[in-house]
């Protein structure tokens, strides 16, 4: 059986110990597209890289700040159920 392997991300804020969630990649990446182009760079300048090709496989943890930036809050399938804590 093949092991599945998911990479995990996030912004800049988390060092602080704020509150958080953990986001499928998939999710972050369609809020940034839904983004101006300079708010979604400066927006993604937050958070460890990672190539969009692998957000499937990729868990963003995002401050409630950087979460309520993108509107990935506002859909419940975004959170990784999983991973609340």
């Amino acid at each position: 059986m093949k092991k599945q392997l998911f990479l995990e991300r996030e912004c800049t804020h988390r060092d602080s110990g704020i509150d958080g969630e953990v986001y499928n990649g998939m999710f972050f990446v369609q809020a940034l597209q839904r983004l101006q182009s300079n708010e979604a760079l400066k927006l993604a300048a937050k958070i460890s890289p990672f190539y969009w090709v692998d957000a499937p496989r990729v868990m963003v943890w995002l401050c409630r700040e950087c979460a309520a930036e993108l509107h990935i809050s506002d859909s419940p399938r975004a959170v990784l159920q999983g991973a609340r804590r």
